[in-house]
C-alpha cells in the first residue's frame, strides 16, 4: 500500500491558488431588474450602430437584401393571402423542373389550403425533395427567417430537402437581429423556450475544396422565401 506524504510546498502552491480566487470574486450583489435595465441600454445604445437597412419597411428592406444578391441561393416573393401558396409552389416546382410533391410541414395554415395536384407528404429523406415550413419570423437585416422546433415543427424538415420553401407572415418580419434576441429573452421569462431555435440565412455552403463555393453541402441548395401580405 502507497502512502501518500503531503508536501508542504504543494499545500502552500494550493492555498495560494485558493485564495487568489476568493480575492477575485465578485463583491458586487445586483438584482435581476438591474441586470435586466442594464442590457435594455446596451440595447439603446447599438441602434447608432445597427448597419443602414435598404429600405426602412421591414418587408421590403428584406426583398431588396435577396434580391440583390445578398443572402446566398435564395429568392422570394410576396402573395396577397395563404390561399395564393399553393399556386407560388406549382410556380416553384415549374421553375426548377420538379415533381409536383413536397413535404407541408403539419400545421393548420399550411395542412387546410387547397393542394389538389399536389402531393404534400412525401419522404423529405429522398433525394432531391422540397420542403415547405412556416418561419415564426423574418429579419431583414440579414434575410434570415427564424423557426423553432416543436411537436409540429420536426427541424429535418428545415435541412433535409434539397429545396426549400420558408413561408413568412409579413406582420412578423423584424428591422434587426436584436429585435428577435428581445423576443426569445421573452420566450425565456416564461420559460417557454423550446430545444432549437434556428436562425436560417440562405442556403448551406462550404469553400473548403479549392476555395470553390458548393451550396447545398449541409442542408438546401436552392431557398425560397414567400411573405405572405395579410397575415
Amino acid at each position: 500500500m502507497t502512502k501518500h506524504i503531503n508536501n508542504p510546498k504543494n499545500e502552500l502552491r494550493r492555498a495560494k491558488i485558493f485564495n487568489a480566487i476568493k480575492a477575485a470574486a465578485p463583491t458586487v450583489t445586483t438584482d435581476v431588474k438591474s441586470i435586466e435595465a442594464e442590457a435594455l441600454e446596451l440595447l439603446k445604445e447599438s441602434e447608432f450602430a445597427r448597419p443602414k437597412l435598404l429600405s426602412e419597411d421591414a418587408t421590403q428592406a428584406l426583398m431588396l437584401r435577396i434580391e440583390a444578391g445578398l443572402v446566398i441561393g435564395t429568392s422570394c416573393e410576396k402573395i396577397s393571402t395563404a390561399h395564393d401558396l399553393p399556386n407560388a409552389v406549382n410556380q416553384f416546382f415549374s421553375k426548377h423542373f420538379l415533381p409536383k410533391e413536397l413535404k407541408v410541414q403539419n400545421i393548420e395554415p399550411l395542412q387546410k389550403l387547397n393542394w389538389e395536384g399536389i402531393s404534400t407528404d412525401v419522404d423529405i429523406q429522398q433525394d432531391n425533395t422540397v420542403g415547405l415550413c412556416w418561419a415564426e419570423y423574418g429579419i431583414a437585416e440579414t434575410g434570415s427567417f427564424v423557426v423553432h422546433s416543436s411537436p409540429e415543427m420536426p427541424i429535418l424538415l428545415n435541412f433535409l430537402p434539397l429545396y426549400l420553401i420558408a413561408v413568412i407572415p409579413k406582420s412578423k418580419i423584424l428591422h434587426y437581429m436584436d429585435d428577435y434576441a428581445l423576443i426569445a429573452n421573452e420566450i425565456a421569462k416564461k420559460k417557454e423556450t423550446p430545444r432549437n431555435m434556428c436562425l436560417i440565412s440562405g442556403v448551406s455552403g462550404t469553400t473548403d475544396i479549392e476555395g470553390v463555393l458548393v451550396q447545398g453541402a449541409h442542408g438546401p441548395e436552392v431557398l425560397h422565401l414567400i411573405i405572405i401580405e395579410d397575415q
